[in-house]
């Protein structure tokens, strides 16, 4: 969840194919095999997660081995591939990518629903008491939404367990950071919160925690232009808790809950 460098309420959430054409058989002009993690892999990576994310910030960390989504949610390559392996098999729906404006949409990410309903969180010693409040009442937050989801801190990390650590990166900009979900269609498996920003109201660090709990759903942001939009949502939300501005805790919208439930029927 990226900030920028204004006052709280303005706090934001802040491929290429190769192709080779040949004229004879010469042992020269066969193309050499593409080297794993070569650069036009990870360009093809980095812009199907642009396609399919509807977001245009999206980098890769080499030491990581993964890409960074619109600064506050992470994606592995190797969930990448998995993923545009499965959409070149037709085996996910792609989506509508065309729909423009804000609108709330059917991520192409998602937790199974066999999984969604058994979600377990971990939140280690790193995470300051202030954070883990907010983690637990956005936890409450979602059981409330009236979906599938059903969310359970529990008190040690394990096999398809999302973990939530804390770390001081200092003023980045950026509260904190999730992983979509997997290649399994697990919850995505970490959040890493950003301690510089203990000094946040508890609103927003509940408003914080709820959005990045959203992307560990499956959910992009509210204000991108990719997906399924969801029946009899607007074309504004401006207090939609997946939009890139961290506010103070309210509550989900009713186009949220719509989102939600649609996208999590019970």
């Amino acid at each position: 969840m990226p900030i920028t460098k204004s006052k709280f309420s303005s706090l934001l959430f802040a491929a290429a194919f190769v192709s080779f054409a040949t004229t004879s058989c010469k042992k020269t002009d066969v193309a050499a095999p593409v080297e794993e993690n070569s650069a036009a892999q990870i360009e093809e990576l980095r812009q199907f997660i642009i396609t399919t994310t509807g977001e245009d910030n999206v980098t890769y960390s080499a030491s990581a081995k993964d890409f960074v989504i619109a600064n506050d949610a992470n994606m592995s390559v190797a969930d990448a591939k998995a993923y545009l392996a499965k959409s070149k098999s037709g085996q996910i729906e792609a989506g509508n990518a065309s729909t423009e404006g804000i609108q709330h949409r059917r991520s192409y990410y998602a937790v199974a629903p066999t999984k969604a309903v058994a979600i377990k969180i971990y939140a280690n010693s790193t995470v300051p008491a202030v954070w883990m409040a907010a983690l637990d009442q956005a936890i409450a937050n979602w059981n409330a939404s009236g979906s599938l989801l059903s969310i359970t801190r529990v008190s040690a990390p394990g096999t398809n367990v999302m973990n939530v650590t804390g770390i001081n990166n200092g003023g980045t900009g950026v509260i904190a950071t999730t992983y979509y979900p997997d290649y399994n269609s697990n919850v995505g498996k970490s959040c890493t919160i950003n301690t510089y920003y203990n000094y946040l109201s508890a609103g927003q660090q509940i408003f914080a925690m709820t959005h990045e709990l959203g992307h560990a759903f499956g959910f992009g942001h509210t204000n991108s232009t990719y997906g399924t939009l969801v029946p009899g949502s607007p074309n504004t939300d401006g207090n939609s808790i997946m939009n890139s501005v961290c506010l103070n805790w309210s509550a989900f919208t009713a186009y949220d809950l719509a989102a939600i439930r649609t996208v999590y029927p019970k």
